[in-house]
């Protein structure tokens, strides 16, 4: 399907990439919604630790495509 500058990934690694980042962002917009319901003064801070949260984890499963490929 393409290649991401360092070892060409096949079409269905893309799929599960796509559909795993899909579910998480779902997850953490949930979760930023109900903590701006329960306390708005957190929202900021909760943001910066879920986009922490978020990078390492997505950052995380493709690096282990990458490497169990």
């Amino acid at each position: 399907m393409g290649s991401d500058g360092l070892i060409e990934l096949d079409e269905s690694c893309w799929s599960a990439l796509a559909k795993y980042n899909l579910v998480l962002a779902t997850v953490f917009a949930a979760l930023l919604l109900m903590v701006r319901q329960l306390d708005p003064a957190q929202a900021q801070l909760f943001l910066l630790i879920e986009n922490g949260i978020l990078a390492l984890v997505f950052g995380g499963i493709q690096t282990y495509c990458w490497i169990s490929r």
